[in-house]
């Protein structure tokens, strides 16, 4: 592929044809689109093994790994983080049901999230997950009462905000757990609480740029441990968290293999200190599955706007399939003219969706060659947030999502939406319409307008209709 649009994040699947056309495992991404439409999501098997693999290399057999499901919660890179070994941090009841439906047995989930109802205490107590982590002093007292409630023991893990302070880093504005002066009444909550199994700690640090925020971390949570087992208190887990960021545009990524050295900082610390090890667990996600995932659009329009500026308009948006456009102030992604990689860049344009709303713009200010209408553009490192954060703003329908592996071999793991799943929430409630009337307009909708034009065209061909149809 061109240098010139090319980065060494992407090589070992992004490449292009001699017409110029970008290949996805040397797939044609035309190819692709004829297939399944645009807008599209691409998955890339290869890189998602790749960044699994390469989390266990670093961090090796005694460390455990828990895919941060929220970042990309499909189905199959569920099955594929179960096959490379890995465990699921889990957000919600939700993702705990997509774990179990991925073939994870309940006690490889734990769950973890700002709040949590009876209901969700009492559903991940009843399948008998990992563990569930208490954000807040409150959260230990609701768990406890539905722990008695349940007459069911809960293993629980405190989740702790340290007060870190490294440079700009800083987890003092952080929302995340329990601030580390109060944790000693935390755990004294946990341990007057008969049905309150306490397993560990939790540490939540956002995106952590440098390695050395890790062992700041380790020191300050193995000094908390070593004050619980001199209460006689054992410490079985802690969790350092995920953070692991991974680049967009000209962003760098999280230096993993800088964390090469920690599994026996952590053990000389612990020998130090005179504790038993705990069980260690890094929870990476974005940085698993961002840089496998390509977005796929087709020009629609391109508009002069005065004498020097530029627009095009694509069939992608920013609400229905790259949000952190909007949501993540300063990001620029790399948007790639997929089908003209072998044209130079000759002016800078910006690239907006095909939304009706003024903040729809998917990248301002970038250098391209000459776009027409048609043209096919690949929007990179979308495989985190990205779908799972995916709206129907306008009432349009979310893309579909395929999977290509090593070989080429193309499977869809998630169809494009139905209306009919996208209006049932109303539908179910206010019944101003039947599902009749849906199908109705939904058939209307999917009739193939050129079937019936070349069916009109033979008519009103007669004896000519061989010649005028190889014409048309």
């Amino acid at each position: 592929m061109s240098s010139r649009y090319l980065r060494g994040r992407w090589a070992a699947f992004v490449g292009q044809d001699r017409h110029g056309m970008m290949t996805i495992e040397g797939v044609p991404v035309d190819a692709i689109i004829k297939e399944y439409g645009t807008p599209l999501y691409v998955m890339v098997e290869s890189e998602i093994r790749r960044r699994l693999r390469r989390f266990k290399k670093v961090f090796g057999p005694v460390i455990g790994l828990q895919y941060a499901v929220k970042c990309n919660s499909n189905l199959e890179i569920l099955r594929i983080a179960r096959e490379e070994g890995f465990e699921l941090d889990c957000s919600s009841v939700g993702e705990l049901i997509l774990g179990l439906l991925a073939d994870f047995l309940p006690k490889q989930l734990t769950f973890t999230n700002l709040y949590k109802s009876e209901n969700d205490i009492h559903f991940a107590a009843k399948i008998g997950v990992q563990s569930i982590t208490a954000d807040s002093l409150e959260e230990i007292e609701y768990i406890a009462r539905t722990a008695k409630k349940l007459k069911k023991h809960i293993d629980t893990v405190i989740r702790v905000n340290p007060m870190l302070d490294l440079g700009p880093y800083s987890t003092r504005g952080n929302k995340y757990g329990i601030p580390i002066q109060y944790v000693d009444r935390a755990i004294d909550l946990v341990r007057k609480s008969p049905y309150v199994d306490f397993q560990g700690f939790h540490f939540m640090g956002g995106y952590v740029r440098n390695p050395r925020i890790y062992k700041m971390a380790a020191r300050i949570f193995v000094k908390l441990i070593k004050r619980c087992q001199d209460r006689g208190i054992p410490v079985k887990t802690l969790s350092l968290g995920g953070g692991f960021p991974a680049a967009i545009g000209e962003e760098h990524a999280f230096p993993i293999e800088n964390m090469k050295d920690f599994p026996r900082y952590f053990q000389r610390l612990c020998e130090r200190t005179g504790i038993i090890p705990p069980r260690l667990i890094f929870e990476p996600g974005k940085s698993i599955v961002l840089n496998a995932g390509i977005g796929l659009m087709r020009v629609i329009s391109k508009k002069r706007l005065g004498l020097s500026k530029r627009m095009v308009i694509a069939d992608g948006s920013s609400y229905n399939l790259v949000p952190d456009t909007i949501i993540q102030a300063g990001i620029k992604y790399d948007i790639l003219p997929a089908s003209k990689l072998n044209q130079r860049r000759v002016h800078n344009l910006t690239i907006a969706g095909n939304t009706c709303d003024t903040w729809d713009i998917l990248v301002a200010e970038i250098g391209m060659p000459k776009l027409q209408a048609g043209d096919i553009l690949a929007i990179m490192d979308v495989g985190a947030y990205a779908q799972v954060m995916s709206s129907n703003f306008n009432t349009i329908k979310r893309a579909p999502v395929v999977m290509i592996d090593r070989e080429g071999r193309i499977r869809m793991i998630r169809r494009r939406d139905r209306y009919s799943e996208m209006f049932a929430p109303e539908l179910d409630v206010l019944k101003f319409a039947g599902p009749d009337e849906l199908e109705k307009y939904n058939n209307i909708y999917r009739v193939n307008i050129d079937k019936i034009w070349k069916g009109k065209q033979r008519r009103s061909m007669g004896k000519n209709s061989r010649k005028n149809s190889l014409y048309i």
